[in-house]
């Protein structure tokens, strides 16, 4: 009997607390019948309520009891209902009357500006205010995203497609997410973020990506940023300078629960500005925003997104205090053939407007993902999931999560990999990989008909790349990885190999720690200014071999973490001995009697004896790399910093050891400060200041000196340290020196008013590098450019040597970032 008892005590403590609600439930639709999708609907006077999905069907939990119910949705009439919840559900349908619109009484005059205008002026007047009325809230906050595939090609990049197992083949869904946050916010822009629940079709590993402060786009912002959707942002329907952009018609009035609601639509000036189209709603008097219906398109220099909405629904919680209840973002998209949308619906409840938020509360993570946040069952989701799935989304989890049990065992992985592992005759070319997803491993082998280059060292050379890499752990994860490499000279006949293996242990400290071992051919310049591609054309074609190498024999160690958030450090022990290389090629595909191969001395061209001798190098390496106030996100999966207002600092030391036969000794040092600025309407500033010296140069070697990433080819990997038209080796320097690098990205400002250039979507990049060391007394160089995807840039480049301009010439190729 007393076990009796306690097993019914677990059963009642165990029971959820909602159990004791019952269900308010329906479909809304117009007067047709037809489902009118996203209809707020909210107990009054509270930020208790729910969204209609895009069916037109609600369910709302509450507690016996009498309610008035508000049923909002713009077009519509505002209907409110008193509604009694007993012992059971309570089924109610609702039919929306189109609002009764009526256009202001004005007197018409010739010229006469339309009476919008007097109502945006005095929005803009309470812009900062409403922006800044509410001190500090939490809110309980749900985040559904669903992606649709509508269409995608049998074959892209030479292989073929099929996502048939991620698609449903009826309603195209490929990515179906739901979170549960609790979202905390305090004035001046601080969000912080907890989420306690989250769930993706198909998967019970993972955690959804949803970001509810994503979902939170302020027009009451000057500028309104919508991630990184658009170069410039978009200027607000009510900012500051929107009558430069905006032109707007007071399109009708009506009356909403005691409020004047005017109905405002916002209209480009010209279609190719960073500007929204669509419909504002403002409270007459209060002049704030009480909904918005806006769009932009391809005009406002999207890459690949077609159209991107906005809708938005505010309720009123306090005395002119109103806050966010509804917010959908919707997308269309055609990206190589791949056609599909998108809707990501937010819906923020239970607002405390007088949180108790501890001194420390806001730091700088942004987000935190509990471990336990993808455990929740059915069950839970089913009491506190606000808005009622679709056919179509409780037909997709169904499907994957009926499914996931055999997609994840090892049989099923196994004839997957085995398929996709399948040897093809396009591995000759392109390399193979060849993955065990159950063991979590892959391997991968390059082709050694993808890895040949020439160069007047070796001559024909051909590189062959392993790697291995092993995955552990979901929540904690860590991972190894195993990569030798070959490479050999056909003209020195010289064999060389190297085995480097890394360990990835705490993904939270991004910590990890690198070995590596074998005998490499290098450039003197480690941050290898030429590629091998390049430097076999120009060699090959114009007898032009600017790459100047020479081999080692080596070991390292290197470790880096950080210690703490915004604070890491490198560490690097590296013995090795270095020989030098003499050119041992003279192939040329075009014989120019007044063209001839140089050396490979960097500093010696016309000499075929090198100035260095084989030694042997003891080094350390150290960084110091600080991020003040750097932001984060904490996944269970490890740590993602998003960066920081500040600009970052790093202090670079290196000394050479004389110790174990090293005859090196010297103590180098740089201090090196970058950022990226975005300057909003007008574009982004990115840019890097560095000062380095020699606090001793006792003995050392020319792969030690300090070098600068030069370029005498009309090639370009436009890295931010990379200058245009700098010699490779001239001006490296083993004194003091300062460097300075910025790119200006107008991000479209100006070719986007030029008919035609516009349809291209470019970029304007303006560029500028200075360099100053003994050896040159000053450097100066300016670019000018365009720039596609990000990626793809060309450049107009004038230099200035010592107050001597130098030829006027261009460069162009693919973007990378410096590691």
């Amino acid at each position: 009997m007393i076990l009796f008892y306690r097993l019914t005590l677990i059963c009642i403590l165990m029971m959820p607390c909602n159990s004791f609600a019952n269900r308010l439930s329906g479909k809304i639709t117009d007067e047709n019948y037809i489902s009118i999708p996203f209809v707020n609907i909210y107990i009054t006077g509270t930020s208790i309520g729910t969204t209609a999905n895009i069916d037109g069907d609600y369910f709302l939990d509450l507690k016996s009891g009498q309610y008035e119910i508000s049923i909002r949705m713009i077009g519509y009439k505002l209907d409110q209902r008193k509604v009694v919840i007993g012992e059971t559900d309570v089924r109610l349908d609702i039919r929306m009357v189109p609002e009764s619109f009526n256009l202001r009484e004005v007197t018409v005059k010739a010229n006469a500006e339309d009476p919008a205008y007097f109502i945006i002026r005095e929005a803009q007047k309470k812009r900062k205010y409403y922006k800044e009325n509410v001190d500090a809230f939490s809110c309980n906050a749900y985040v559904k995203s669903t992606q649709r595939l509508l269409s995608y090609p049998k074959r892209f990049m030479g292989s073929e497609v099929d996502l048939s197992e991620f698609v449903d083949t009826v309603s195209g869904i490929f990515y179906l997410s739901e979170s549960v946050s609790d979202l905390f916010y305090k004035k001046p822009e601080k969000y912080k973020e907890k989420m306690i629940s989250s769930k993706v079709s198909g998967s019970a590993r993972t955690y959804s990506f949803n970001q509810a402060s994503d979902v939170l786009i302020d027009l009451y912002d000057n500028l309104v940023k919508i991630g990184e959707l658009t170069p410039r942002g978009i200027v607000s329907p009510i900012s500051a300078n929107a009558m430069f952009f905006y032109t707007y018609r007071l399109e009708s009035t009506y009356i909403e629960n005691g409020l004047h609601i005017n109905k405002i639509s916002v209209i480009p000036k010209r279609s190719n500005d960073p500007v929204f189209t669509g419909t504002v709603y403002i409270t007459e008097d209060s002049w704030r925003i009480y909904s918005a219906d806006l769009f932009i398109t391809g005009n406002q220099q999207m890459e690949f997104i077609d159209t991107f909405r906005i809708r938005q629904n505010f309720i009123l919680l306090e005395k002119d205090l109103w806050l966010p209840f509804s917010h959908q973002l919707s997308y269309s998209f055609n990206v190589f053939g791949f056609k599909g949308n998108g809707i990501v619906t937010g819906i923020f409840s239970e607002y405390n407007l007088k949180p108790d938020f501890a001194k420390s509360f806001f730091g700088n993570e942004l987000l935190r993902i509990d471990a336990s946040a993808n455990k929740k069952d059915s069950t839970y989701w089913a009491d506190v999931r606000p808005a009622p799935l679709t056919q179509e989304e409780q037909s997709d989890y169904k499907r994957k999560d009926s499914t996931r049990v055999i997609r994840e065992s090892k049989p099923y992985r196994d004839s997957v990999d085995k398929k996709n592992n399948k040897f093809t005759g396009d591995a000759l070319l392109s390399g193979y990989s060849h993955q065990n997803s159950f063991e979590n491993t892959t391997w991968t082998i390059s082709s050694p008909l993808q890895q040949i280059f020439f160069n007047t060292v070796e001559g024909w050379n051909a590189r062959m790349y392993y790697s291995y890499k092993k995955e552990f752990g979901e929540d904690d994860r860590r991972e190894y990885t195993i990569k030798p490499s070959l490479r050999y000279g056909f003209s020195n006949r010289h064999l060389n190999g190297v085995l480097e293996a890394g360990y990835l242990y705490n993904t939270h400290k991004l910590a990890r720690v690198n070995f590596e071992a074998g005998k490499a051919v290098l450039q003197f310049n480690d941050k290898e200014p030429i590629s091998d591609m390049t430097n076999s054309i120009y060699s090959l074609w114009a007898e032009k071999n600017f790459m100047k190498l020479y081999e080692k024999k080596f070991i390292s160690i290197s470790h880096k973490s950080e210690l703490l958030n915004g604070l890491g450090l490198g560490v690097k022990l590296e013995y090795a001995e270095r020989y030098s290389l003499v050119k041992s090629s003279s192939i040329k595909f075009l014989n120019d009697p007044s063209r001839n191969y140089l050396s490979n001395d960097p500093y010696y061209p016309a000499s075929d004896s090198l100035r260095f001798k084989d030694h042997k190098a003891f080094i350390l390496d150290a960084t110091v790399v600080i991020r003040v106030n750097q932001q984060y996100i904490s996944r269970p999966e490890g740590k993602y910093n998003v960066g920081s207002k500040y600009p970052t600092v790093r202090l670079n030391y290196r000394k050479g050891i004389q110790a174990l036969g090293s005859v090196i000794d010297f103590d180098y040092f740089k201090l090196s400060i970058s950022d990226n600025v975005n300057l909003g309407l007008i574009g982004k500033l990115a840019f890097q200041l560095g000062y380095g010296d020699f606090i001793n140069a006792k003995k050392l070697y020319p792969q030690d000196f300090r070098h600068f990433n030069g370029n005498k080819t009309i090639f370009s990997q436009f890295r931010l340290e990379d200058f245009r038209n700098l010699e490779y080796y001239q001006f490296s320097t083993t004194h003091s020196y300062f460097e300075g690098h910025a790119e200006y990205n107008l991000g479209g400002f100006i070719l986007n008013k030029i008919p035609l250039l516009r349809k291209l979507k470019l970029q304007e990049v303006i560029t500028v590098h200075l360099l100053a060391t003994k050896e040159l007394n000053r450097f100066f160089e300016v670019t000018a450019g365009v720039e596609k995807l990000r990626l793809f840039r060309f450049e107009v480049v004038s230099s200035f040597a010592n107050g001597r301009r130098g030829a006027i010439g261009f460069v162009f190729g693919i973007k990378r970032i410096i590691g």
